[in-house]
């Protein structure tokens, strides 16, 4: 046992270095609209979940088109980018799927005019947003306890289970970037662990800035037995995290502003 975790030690403690170097202050998605946590339409109990973070992408999307909470389909980015750390960003291959919806606003986000402060339509911040796309595995669940307003949490402890569970995606909403930040940060300085070798609880709570925001606590570190089994869907989800938007309908694209 002790071979066993000194073996992942020092690569443990590497890993927790990137993640808070880059961290300064097709898949399915959970869903944090309007605030909720929630996972094809079903709201998570206590706005919460249990979850092992396998990996982590910087994003950028831009939009020509404000977000309507009444429409059943949003249209997606004009334009976005991925990266990691510092590298450079530029608009995503993917978007040639779909050349008449989306339009590179830049050879490189670094010189792109939507990536200036004071961009945004309103305020100070960017028109281009910079968000996280995570990919991650469900390691538990809460449920109610009987006559009580309190949830338990019950962690899966089996390999099998974290063998074989789907991998599902969460994006980060701009103003929770910091918190993702701290926590990865707090992670590498206390326990010098990347977010993969510990169980998350993930969060959302009521902001009067920002609506809500993503948090994350720490639950506990996995165990040893199952370092194996979470590298193999590290680099399951860090080959699948990148994936490009669909193009919309035609009819649903019909007067997007173009610039």
């Amino acid at each position: 046992m002790t071979t066993e975790v000194t073996k992942y030690d020092e690569r443990f403690a590497e890993m927790a270095d990137n993640y808070a170097g880059s961290e300064h202050v097709g898949g399915d998605f959970l869903s944090t609209q309007g605030g909720i946590l929630s996972f094809d339409d079903e709201p998570m109990p206590g706005n919460q979940m249990a979850v092992v973070i396998l990996d982590v992408v910087q994003e950028r999307t831009y939009y020509t088109s404000k977000y309507d909470p009444t429409r059943p389909v949003n249209l997606p980015p004009v334009c976005y980018a991925f990266g990691r750390g510092d590298e450079e960003m530029a608009p995503h291959p993917s978007m040639q799927s779909g050349p008449d919806y989306f339009v590179p606003q830049s050879d490189e986000c670094v010189t792109c005019p939507f990536n200036e402060w004071g961009s945004a339509d309103t305020g100070r911040g960017k028109a281009c947003s910079e968000r996280r796309r995570m990919a991650v595995l469900p390691a538990g669940y809460y449920e109610g306890r009987r006559g009580s307003k309190d949830l338990d949490l019950h962690l899966f402890t089996e390999e099998e289970h974290y063998a074989k569970a789907d991998i599902a995606f969460l994006k980060i909403p701009v103003m929770s970037v910091k918190d993702w930040a701290r926590y990865v940060t707090q992670l590498a300085a206390n326990l010098r662990r990347p977010p993969l070798a510990v169980v998350t609880r993930v969060y959302i709570e009521p902001d009067p800035k920002s609506q809500f925001r993503v948090k994350f606590d720490l639950i506990e570190e996995i165990s040893p037995e199952l370092f194996d089994v979470v590298m193999k869907r590290h680099e399951e989800a860090k080959a699948g995290i990148v994936f490009g938007y669909p193009p919309p309908d035609p009819s649903e694209a019909r007067g997007a502003v173009r610039r």
